[in-house]
């Protein structure tokens, strides 16, 4: 327990006293050491910047999504009292209000998952957005002309 306790000290005291490498190893680093840890340390700040900025990004996806989703129930918010409804028909606006919120919750994912498929994927969802927004255009049109040419 003591010797532990000892060696604990010991570790923390070095620890406390030698800051960087330099310190530690003075002479002995070489140029293309020290060029290498530099550049290491200059990695590791991009990474960081890279992971601040990333997590900006998914915030900022968050909360525009969630205003979104909130369109809805706000909307039909306003018209159940503005119009008194729940007066009238109790029932009627409670489904109206489910139905609103349901609405927004899938607005909201939605809206979330496009937005984190564009920060993940970048340019590249943009192609396949566009791939499939085409593809379901052609086939309500083929749906559509069908369905006429059989009426």
């Amino acid at each position: 327990m003591t010797s532990s306790l000892l060696l604990l000290t010991l570790l923390a005291t070095w620890t406390a006293t030698a800051q960087s490498l330099d310190e530690l190893y003075g002479d002995y680093i070489t140029p293309e050491t020290r060029a290498i840890l530099e550049r290491s340390a200059q990695l590791e700040q991009e990474i960081q910047a890279a992971r601040t900025a990333d997590k900006a990004r998914k915030t900022m996806a968050l909360a525009i999504a969630v205003l979104i989703g909130l369109i809805p129930p706000f909307a039909v918010g306003r018209r159940i009292i503005r119009g008194k409804t729940w007066k009238e028909n109790p029932e009627g606006t409670a489904r109206a209000l489910g139905v609103a919120l349901a609405g927004g919750c899938v607005l909201f994912a939605l809206n979330y998952g496009v937005f984190l498929l564009k920060i993940k994927m970048g340019d590249a969802f943009n192609s396949a957005l566009a791939f499939l927004i085409v593809g379901a255009l052609i086939a309500g049109s083929i749906y559509l002309l069908r369905k006429k040419g059989d009426g």
